[in-house]
């Protein structure tokens, strides 16, 4: 049920284990004795978790191009015509060898959905890559796909900044496509995530509406 949430802090979840468990043994004797369900009423109660994304190992980070709103499309080219595409540069381990990758073309919109997930190598530990995370972030293009005879043109740049991964282990950000520094009116919306945070437990507060049932002759 926390699953998204995160990873639940375990001493605190046991208790909630034992709680739930008895909860059920007086549901399933009412049933056992054909009663009606037994009475209830909801509390809220507040958890704190940390959140981890456990599929991830500790020397990747994923990095997900999800999709561009509204992006520009170059002259003569009018928006239900655009076929864009998404370059990426990651400068780690430094700029001579930054990781790089593009997503597949999109065709035919100015709202392309590409939901693409690319994998980062990275050293948690190494003085280069928290560089990165604290000065250079990721840097985007995106572009109008060329045919045969014409080359792909450049209709945009953006830019993610990544020093929240120091205390979150997520980023999800729609960061502006610009003209030079001249905002197009285009965004791109992408999401990078590390196994956990650079530093400390990325702590989240979850409060439900929780069903408790009352016992008998309460």
């Amino acid at each position: 049920m926390h699953h998204h949430a995160g990873v639940p802090i375990p001493i605190r979840f046991e208790k909630l284990a034992q709680d739930c468990k008895k909860q059920l043994e007086i549901l399933q004797l009412a049933q056992a004795q054909g009663l009606d369900p037994p009475g209830h009423h909801f509390e809220l109660k507040t958890f704190q978790t940390v959140r981890i994304f456990s599929e991830l190992n500790s020397t990747e980070m994923h990095l997900i191009i999800v999709r561009g709103m509204n992006l520009p499309a170059p002259p003569g080219v009018t928006p239900d015509d655009l076929d864009a595409f998404v370059r990426f540069e990651f400068h780690y381990p430094n700029s001579e060898q930054a990781q790089k990758s593009k997503t597949a073309v999109v065709k035919n919109t100015n709202s392309p959905e590409f939901d693409q997930l690319f994998k980062l190598n990275i050293n948690r530990n190494h003085r280069g890559f928290k560089r990165v995370i604290q000065s250079k972030g990721i840097k985007f293009e995106i572009f109008h796909k060329g045919s045969f005879f014409r080359s792909d043109k450049l209709v945009g740049t953006a830019h993610l900044k990544l020093e929240r991964l120091e205390n979150e282990c997520e980023i999800r950000e729609i960061v502006e496509v610009l003209d030079g520094r001249k905002p197009t009116g285009g965004k791109l919306e992408v999401k990078v995530r590390l196994r956990e945070p650079l530093s400390g437990q990325d702590m989240q507060t979850v409060t439900e509406n929780w069903l408790v049932l009352d016992p008998r002759g309460s």
